[in-house]
């Protein structure tokens, strides 16, 4: 993993998703720019204002000249302050959007990538990466308060000493450039070697974990030196790496005495004869000193410390957001195949096998199934048969191990993913209600559709109430998880599909959190709809509504009608003999609540 991420720094994807995060944000860092202007005042005229106070006041014996050009330094200082505080209103609005486009990124190559099995996606993992667009927000915003003045000070200082007096410039200015440009040369290596030492001390915090952990299993075979060289093996890395991270550290030494005690040095050494010749004056020669000691020498000691570190963090964050949510380009289907659309919407699964690992038993094994236009199937069986397996692989999210799943004569998964959305529509049991007005989440699958098309869908799977008590299609979700009961979530999921020009339609356990009326009325909704429905059911009543059931049980699936299986099945009876006693313990009074809310179970 190290390796990988070494290799991805350098290259450009770092560099391009924080341009892509920052793009749109260009009013807002032209407004930056204004007030940093302002804020470069004091920067730009204190040397010279206090050179002024001395040739025309103190020295010149006017203290009141003096205190009046001192007293302008004052005014310089209070709109720099002003200005420090009207630039964090155009900072704020550039960082947050920043975070939103990382944070979008990361769920979509989170998504892409446990869809795809492209890579291991686990829930802690997500949250290290969202973590980390926290952290990109926040190092962003500390860049832009740092690395921003730092570059205004650094010229606006180099053109007041220019504009005081181009001597002392002369004597200031070469060491300074040189400096800068050392640094600039070296910010590389420096970068390189605190990206080592982060990822050796990651590395030997891995391997020390690794070997805590299976301890008692390396006692068992013996194998404790070899866990001791290879955690040995990791501190030396470690080591290594922050030797060599001090001595690029100390590179920051000769950049500052080059830069700015060096110009030091030899404006003491240059004032006694310059101001004795009358080529400069001895206000000048403060003010210069001033300029180097209150701004340039400050600005060095920033640029190769706080804003070095600040960087190095971010190159190391964007790097890793980069990797983490660089998508593959799909390769380029051939223009007659993508075109083709398959030959109706009857499903067909033809020896079907899939497991979850290459070692594990298979889920499903040789399954054969045909499901003709505008059929009907219930899928039941016991929990944990492969029964949301099997939607997942109708419905094209999952690619079979063997054997083929067929949409309309093609495979399922080879349909051009735009295609297969709006032919083929997966509810899954957790239904997914995003925060926005009520007409998106119920439109989201056909953009643009009139009100009187989405009013029908509500109608016809029984959310009148519900649309009437948010408030209509307006109403504002703000936060759908605590807004509204896992019913609620699903009858808006529910009326989003039915709404959808989708022709297949699978709903596994889709209506779990409704009670059997509304569940018997949004099923019936999707039946006399036209198309293939598709039911994993949960209740016995799906099971009955569905003109053919097909069994999942081991490696014997069968299918029929209710009746033939009720007959023919004892497996099929059992299940259906359960269903009955869950049946009777459930209680009779509708589990709806106040304006025709459907209640949890769990708070039924």
């Amino acid at each position: 993993m190290s390796r990988a991420l070494t290799e991805e720094i350098p290259a450009g994807p770092a560099l391009r998703l924080l341009r892509d995060g920052l793009r749109g944000s260009a009013p807002q860092l032209r407004r930056a720019a204004a007030w940093s202007l302002l804020e470069a005042a004091p920067a730009a005229a204190a040397g010279a204002v206090v050179a002024t106070a001395l040739d025309r006041g103190f020295l010149a014996g006017d203290a009141g000249v003096g205190l009046a050009w001192l007293a302008l330094l004052v005014v310089l200082y209070t709109l720099r302050a002003l200005a420090e505080r009207a630039v964090f209103g155009p900072l704020a609005e550039t960082v947050e959007p920043l975070r939103d486009v990382l944070v979008r990124r990361v769920v979509h190559g989170s998504l892409h990538h446990a869809v795809h099995r492209t890579r291991l996606v686990d829930a802690a993992g997500v949250s290290r990466l969202t973590t980390q667009c926290d952290g990109v927000r926040g190092i962003t915003g500390a860049l832009l308060r740092t690395a921003r003045p730092l570059v205004v000070t650094l010229f606006a200082a180099s053109a007041g000493l220019a504009a005081l007096e181009p001597v002392l410039a002369a004597i200031v200015m070469p060491p300074l450039v040189l400096s800068v440009g050392l640094f600039l040369l070296v910010m590389r290596s420096l970068l390189r070697r605190r990206l080592a030492l982060l990822l050796a001390e990651e590395g030997l915090a891995a391997t020390g974990g690794e070997v805590l952990t299976a301890g008692r299993d390396i006692t068992a075979l013996g194998a404790e030196e070899r866990a001791q060289a290879e955690v040995a093996g990791a501190a030396d890395a470690a080591l290594r790496a922050s030797v060599t991270v001090a001595w690029g550290e100390a590179l920051r030494l000769p950049v500052l005495l080059l830069g700015g005690y060096l110009p030091m040095v030899a404006l003491l050494l240059a004032g006694p004869s310059l101001v004795g010749q009358g080529t400069v004056t001895g206000g000048a020669m403060v003010g210069a000193v001033v300029y180097l000691t209150s701004y340039l020498i400050p600005a060095l000691r920033m640029m190769t410390g706080t804003v070095a570190g600040y960087w190095c963090q971010m190159r190391v964050l964007l790097a890793r957001l980069a990797l983490a949510t660089a998508v593959p380009s799909p390769p380029a289907a051939e223009p007659t195949a993508a075109a083709a659309p398959p030959d109706g919407h009857g499903l067909e699964v033809r020896e079907l096998t899939f497991r979850y690992g290459p070692h594990a038993d298979p889920v499903l094994r040789e399954l054969d199934l045909r499901i003709p236009e505008g059929g009907h199937l219930a899928i039941v069986g016991p929990s944990g048969v492969g029964k949301s397996t099997l939607a997942g692989l109708l419905s094209g999210l999952e690619r079979p191990g063997g054997g083929r799943v067929l949409l309309g004569g093609r495979p399922v998964t080879d349909l051009p993913e735009a295609l297969r959305c709006r032919l083929v529509a997966l509810v899954p049991q957790e239904a997914y209600v995003f925060p926005g007005t009520l007409r998106e989440n119920l439109g989201y699958l056909v953009p643009g559709a009139e009100d009187a098309r989405l009013e029908r869908s509500v109608a016809a799977v029984g959310a009148q109430a519900l649309v009437h008590r948010l408030g209509g299609l307006d109403a504002e979700l703000a936060d759908p998880a605590g807004e509204l009961s896992g019913g609620e979530r699903q009858l808006i999921a529910l009326a989003r599909v039915h709404a959808s020009p989708a022709l297949v339609v699978v709903l596994d356990e889709a209506t779990s959190q409704l009670d059997m009326g509304a569940e018997a009325l949004a099923e019936r909704a999707f039946a006399e709809r036209p198309g293939t429905l598709v039911v994993v059911a949960h209740r016995l009543s799906t099971a009955v509504r569905a003109r053919r059931v097909l069994l999942l049980d081991g490696d014997r699936p069968v299918s029929g009608t209710h009746a033939e299986l009720l007959g023919a099945s004892p497996s099929y009876a059992a299940l259906v003999g359960h269903w009955n006693a869950g049946a009777a313990q459930e209680p009779t009074v509708s589990r709806t609540g106040p304006a025709g809310r459907t209640a949890d179970p769990a708070h039924a």
